[in-house]
């Protein structure tokens, strides 16, 4: 016998949306299979990194089966999807960072696209421009932090420990970190934990540039007396890389969104960031700096004030749990998946030349609701008022297909933009990196 409850909850089950999560490389969205399976029938096809090879027979029957079409990347296997996506289905692509140095933005068929889902709102107005797609298709979600796996309990003298998560290629900003210990280390024993590949392990090993590049790292570091005080720690579990860091440092010449910094903060770790392009989309400008000095100093007036320390820490933790935490990221997902754009937009921006003349300038998120409720056509241009790292939530709540939202910071500082490109093409042109 089956009991009406039970025979609800079976039909409930069977009738989960199908989704398929498609793609190469996929470290960002992994964690969140297991939380999406709640609410939809998840299957992953993992694409390999031959783009000249034929479509397997299993990526096909896979399409049919899919109700929601998930592009992980926006690599050469998104353009097959846009063009063999059907009428009853929905298809997304999450755009990151490198592709921007990519062709494939250009041969996709965005009719069939319902959403091109960014990091962040700086990525959504780079990818918008450069690949010319209709804003009201734009999304905005930060990457998925597993909160729930952070044990928060800290191993002794941990404010002394600094780390690098991922410090090849240069860009990264090893010799940054290397002085930043230096000038720590005049005033007390501080340490530098690097973690991930050593640029000896990586497929451009011996490329002249980086092989100078380290050399002069390890120079530095040997002149210093610092080979002591740098502890290369490889790959280690997630859930376990932070109890031993009192600050992550992210000392980038670029990043998407660098969410090793955000995952310190689900295990009550302070993060530190340079100023890199799209930074202060990402995170609250308290933590964002333009020099190492600055970084130095914010170290050394925390690191021994364990009430400061924690009390920003557990703020920290408050904000990667709302802002990133596992019931943000499907909570968001899904808002996104209910969307039914079709083909039919024309909503294109436009870096240089771009009119606001019939914007309206908002200075405070709460002035939004009263200015749209007309339901009518707006463009809203958000004032410097605003934080940057808030025009995400502003963007998720009350973008629609009739309401365009944009950054006044944005376009005042448009050589940001431009800069981003240029060094996404300077760094991942020929090494291409996903990251």
């Amino acid at each position: 016998m089956v009991f009406p409850k039970f025979k609800n909850f079976l039909k409930l089950k069977q009738n989960k949306p199908h989704l398929l999560i498609a793609g190469v490389d996929l470290k960002f969205i992994s964690p969140a299979i297991k939380y999406l399976e709640k609410y939809y029938e998840v299957k992953v096809d993992e694409w390999g990194w031959d783009v000249n090879r034929e479509v397997s027979r299993k990526s096909r029957d896979l399409l049919k089966w899919a109700d929601i079409i998930f592009c992980e990347w926006m690599e050469y296997y998104a353009p097959w999807y846009s063009q063999n996506v059907s009428p009853n289905q929905k298809l997304f692509i999450r755009a990151h960072k490198y592709e921007i140095t990519l062709d494939y933005g250009h041969l996709i068929n965005f009719d069939n696209v319902c959403g091109v889902i960014t990091i962040n709102y700086f990525l959504l107005e780079i990818f918008s421009n450069v690949f010319t797609i209709p804003r009201e298709k734009m999304f905005i979600l930060n990457n998925i932090v597993e909160t729930s796996i952070y044990s928060n309990i800290k191993d002794a003298e941990y404010t002394k420990h600094i780390a690098l998560v991922g410090y090849a290629p240069s860009y990264k900003g090893y010799f940054r970190a290397l002085t930043i210990l230096n000038k720590l280390k005049k005033h007390d024993d501080f340490k530098l934990y690097l973690y991930g590949k050593d640029y000896t392990q990586m497929h451009w090993r011996n490329d002249p540039s980086q092989v100078e590049y380290f050399e002069m790292c390890e120079d530095f570091a040997k002149k210093n007396d610092l080979e002591s005080s740098i502890i290369c720690e490889g790959w280690v579990e997630r859930k376990n890389m932070f109890k031993n860091i009192g600050y992550v440092l992210s000392l980038s010449d670029l990043e998407g969104s660098h969410l090793s910094p955000t995952e310190a903060f689900a295990d009550s770790t302070i993060s530190l960031l340079i100023d890199w392009p799209g930074v202060e989309y990402v995170y609250p400008k308290e933590l964002i700096f333009r020099n190492m000095d600055d970084i130095v100093r914010y170290i050394l007036d925390s690191y021994s004030d364990e009430k400061k320390y924690e009390n920003t820490a557990s703020r920290l933790k408050n904000y990667c749990v709302s802002e990133f935490g596992e019931e943000y990221f499907v909570d968001g997902i899904m808002k996104i998946f209910s969307t039914n754009n079709t083909s039919g937009c024309n909503t294109i921006t436009r870096f240089k030349g771009h009119d606001f003349s019939d914007a309206v300038l908002i200075h405070e998120e709460d002035e939004i609701p009263e200015i749209i409720n007309d339901n009518k056509n707006k463009s809203l241009l958000l004032s410097r008022d605003i934080d940057n790292h808030k025009i995400k939530n502003i963007y998720q709540k009350f973008s629609s297909s009739n309401i365009n939202i944009y950054s006044q910071n944005f376009y005042d500082n448009i050589d940001d933009a431009f800069k981003f490109i240029e060094l996404c093409n300077k760094y991942h042109k020929s090494n291409v990196s996903l990251n």
